[in-house]
């Protein structure tokens, strides 16, 4: 049960951050006449950070510090880098765009998921006093 409350926390921070990207980028990119590319990377950077900070606190109920960010730093790559190849994959063997977004948007959160649970948030093991 506790995986599920993780993951439902998981998701609605992804929700959030996703509802923050398109608002950095909406309002650099109508507000400020920046370019798009540079509105969604910054975007990408603010989202990504508010993520991290959710997740850590929230989702995971872990602690703020350099070696998570770290670990959510990695994982954020990999998955953009997945992100890419799905994508690429899809379009090379002649399907539609959508059909590498819906791929992408299936896939992604469930490997950003597993990963921070496996890897950014992983609990130490337990010490064994016994010996």
């Amino acid at each position: 049960m506790k995986i599920l409350v993780s993951f439902g926390r998981f998701a609605f921070v992804g929700f959030g951050a996703t509802a923050i990207h398109v608002g950095v980028a909406a309002g650099l990119i109508e507000g400020m006449r920046v370019s798009p590319g540079f509105a969604n990377g910054v975007a990408f950077l603010v989202a990504n950070l508010a993520s991290y900070l959710a997740n850590t606190l929230w989702s995971f109920k872990s602690r703020l510090g350099y070696e998570t960010w770290t670990k959510f730093a990695v994982v954020s790559i990999a998955a953009w880098t997945l992100t890419i190849v799905i994508a690429s994959a899809i379009d090379r063997a002649g399907g539609h765009y959508f059909l590498g977004v819906a791929v992408v948007v299936t896939v992604i959160p469930m490997f950003n998921f597993v990963a921070h649970r496996m890897f950014t948030f992983r609990s130490p093991p337990e010490a064994d006093l016994s010996k």
